[in-house]
């Protein structure tokens, strides 16, 4: 085959061996601060920065799980913290989350990230007084734990949300009163941060 119709194939096989061919995943790359929630995706308006967004280790969520996060593929994380300053004197009858911390760590793979979110999945299990909850349908697959505590006699919760979006492996914690605090005022907030983090895959390629 020669001429007009072998170009027009070779055209054709360019065309669909390029960005976005089954064989070449996705990825998510650049600095993981930016893919952390922001002011303007929190819950309420009343959130400040309490703590900036700054570059974490794979330890970031779980110290004990570092080295197999590494060995998955990790590259780089960061974390930030908000804080409602307004709740904080009034933990026994406030509602919503008070402390809300974000994190994003990249991986080399989508992979990679699928396995370190099952790996810490399997560690916020196993600490004492976890227990799971279903976050539903989550970006590329989720999991969620809540702990309680007792502070100034007040029974209060800590609810850590983890999933994943391609190769980033996004973490949510909130701390709140038991009873006021729920996942569900936690996974639009999560939803948020994965519809962000989709859109940039659908512009990567």
């Amino acid at each position: 085959m020669t001429g007009p119709r072998l170009g027009a194939l070779v055209a054709l096989a360019v065309l669909l061996g390029g960005c976005g061919s089954p064989t070449s995943p996705l990825l998510l790359r650049g600095d993981p601060r930016g893919y952390l929630l922001s002011l303007e995706q929190l819950p309420s308006p009343d959130f400040t920065v309490y703590s900036g967004a700054a570059a974490t280790d794979a330890g970031w969520l779980d110290t004990g799980s570092a080295a197999t996060l590494t060995r998955d593929g990790f590259q780089a994380a960061a974390t930030v913290e908000y804080l409602r300053q307004g709740e904080l004197v009034d933990l026994a009858t406030s509602n919503g989350p008070i402390t809300l911390t974000s994190a994003v760590a990249r991986f080399a793979s989508p992979g990679g990230a699928a396995a370190a979110v099952g790996s810490l999945a399997s560690a916020l299990n196993a600490r004492a007084g976890a227990v799971p909850l279903s976050t539903g349908p989550l970006g590329d697959g989720g999991h969620a734990v809540s702990n309680s505590a007792t502070l100034d006699s007040v029974a209060v919760v800590r609810i850590t949300v983890v999933w994943r979006v391609a190769n980033l492996v996004n973490s949510l914690a909130a701390d709140g009163r038991s009873g006021g605090l729920d996942l569900d005022q936690l996974l639009p907030v999560a939803r948020a941060q994965t519809a962000a983090e989709q859109a940039s895959t659908g512009a990567s390629g």
